[in-house]
């Protein structure tokens, strides 16, 4: 593990072995100013990355760790850990992996976009519960109760973070879902069906706005919900938005001005972070 000392805080690089994937994986660990185990246990939130990109996306392109940083220092943000793992073109779920295909007729509808996604799938969702949250609790001094562990994302990992919480809202006080990327379904379905399947009930198992059916009022998390008006998933954000308002789920939900990168992202960093940690103020 290398660490790489920032003029407010600290952001740690680390290796972990993943059973689930059977291969070494890539963490980042963004520290408050003055982490100090014995001042703990943080507030901690596991924050997952776009479509192919990586953690590096989200502190090089979107400055969380400076936002951070600047928010405890400035004393509108609580001292919090952030984890970002790395989830490749995986959705961080378990791939429904139907057997029998072939599904190199579905990369070459676009190659570029599905370059290296049939080496970036499996057991990720098993990955980020049983390996990345256990080892992040074992090494740093966060906190391992629901009220005190919020999941977020955007793109990919927005929609990621969705299932998550709405499959285990046990596990999470919040949710952030960020221009979630997010599809039709069936019969028009765009997902990759190695990952979501190619049936009805297995593409309804990985699809937030399915997931979401499950929710109660009494057992949901706080859920953000944004979008960008010039999303191409803009209409499927909107229909989340509808399924949570018919179950008569509680949530934060705004269409603003802008596109699907990082000029909407980056400006509402100091935002999302805001809505993390909303519980965790003293």
């Amino acid at each position: 593990m290398t660490s790489s000392r920032e003029r407010r805080g600290s952001i740690d690089d680390v290796v972990l072995h993943s059973p689930a994937l059977g291969r070494q994986m890539a963490l980042k660990v963004i520290l408050p100013p003055e982490y100090a185990p014995e001042a703990g246990p943080y507030p901690v939130l596991y924050f997952l990355h776009p479509w192919g990109l990586s953690p590096r996306y989200i502190t090089d392109k979107l400055n969380m760790h400076l936002h951070l940083w600047r928010g405890v220092v400035d004393g509108t943000l609580p001292p919090m850990v952030i984890a970002l793992p790395t989830g490749g073109k995986s959705f961080f779920i378990d791939a429904a992996d139907p057997p029998g295909h072939d599904w190199s007729q579905v990369v070459q509808f676009d190659s570029e976009f599905f370059r290296d996604a049939l080496d970036q799938y499996g057991n990720y969702g098993t990955y980020l519960r049983d390996d990345v949250i256990p080892l992040v609790e074992d090494r740093y001094a966060v906190r391992i109760d629901r009220a005190g562990r919020a999941i977020g994302g955007i793109s990919m990992g927005g929609a990621g973070a969705a299932v998550h919480a709405f499959h285990s809202p046990e596990a999470f006080g919040a949710v952030g879902i960020h221009s979630p990327a997010l599809f039709t379904g069936p019969p028009d379905y765009g997902g990759p069906p190695w990952i979501f399947g190619v049936e009805p009930e297995s593409i309804a198992e990985r699809n937030p706005a399915d997931v979401a059916r499950r929710l109660t009022p009494e057992r949901q998390p706080r859920i953000a919900l944004d979008c960008a008006e010039g999303d191409p998933m803009v209409e499927q954000v909107r229909a989340i938005h509808r399924v949570l308002v018919e179950g008569d789920i509680a949530h934060e939900y705004t269409i603003e001005p802008g596109r699907h990168d990082k000029t909407y992202w980056e400006p509402r960093m100091e935002r999302y972070l805001a809505f993390y940690a909303r519980d965790w103020v003293e």
